[in-house]
């Protein structure tokens, strides 16, 4: 069986329980927070990143090498198009959510979740601001421009851009925000559609049991 190490309530680990969810994959989380200097963890995760995947002696750091590897194994629904240019497009899509997308996202989770409920820290109203006055306004402008008016983001079955796009939107409804429909209708017609898929529906129940678990979640 499939391990996933790491914890559901990371970006990036909730990217590949999406992989092994849309597949319909069985797995186990062994839990592990990003940093840990767990000897045994670090010669898996070099960095010290999560999520790690293990399977059969296998292991492998980095969620969009582990994304790619499922679908190697697990090829049917596969989410990377057959056709190069749709496939290059995702893949891209993918590196921007990676990287812009949960920057914005996962900051104001870190400030208005992770800081005040698991760290006791102060919420940095300055560097809330900071995202959503200067980070947010840039990265949903992009998104806006290459979500089209209906249907998924590329072709029409689930790709790894979804995917990676849904996971970065999750954490940012858990750090309190949401897309303003009126000046991004697209991407609000797209996250209305995808966050009520039985896949995204399961996923934040789980994301939801796991916070309410939290002391002060």
């Amino acid at each position: 069986m499939i391990k996933i190490h790491g914890v559901a309530l990371s970006p990036f680990v909730r990217k590949a329980l999406l992989t092994l969810e849309y597949k319909e994959v069985e797995y186990e989380i062994e839990p592990v927070f990003p940093g840990s200097d767990d000897p045994a963890f670090r010669t898996i995760s070099p960095l010290g990143k999560i999520p790690v995947l293990e399977h059969d002696g296998f292991t492998v750091p980095d969620t969009s090498a582990i994304c790619r590897y499922i679908d190697r194994i697990y090829p049917d629904r596969s989410i990377y198009p057959d056709d190069p240019k749709e496939e290059a497009t995702v893949l891209w899509i993918e590196e921007f959510a990676d990287t812009k997308l949960v920057e914005a996202c996962a900051g104001l989770f870190v400030q208005r979740f992770l800081n005040p409920t698991m760290l006791g820290q102060k919420t940095d109203e300055t560097v809330v601001a900071n995202i959503l006055d200067n980070l947010m306004p840039a990265v949903l402008d992009y998104m806006e421009s290459i979500t089209p008016e209906e249907g998924l983001l590329v072709g029409s079955s689930v790709t790894i851009a979804d995917i990676s796009v849904v996971t970065c939107f999750i954490q940012g409804l858990h750090g309190d925000f949401d897309v303003d429909g009126s000046k991004y209708p697209k991407i609000r017609r797209y996250l209305d559609y995808t966050l009520n898929t039985d896949l995204v529906k399961n996923r934040l129940a789980e994301d939801k049991k796991f916070m309410s678990q939290i002391p002060g979640g």
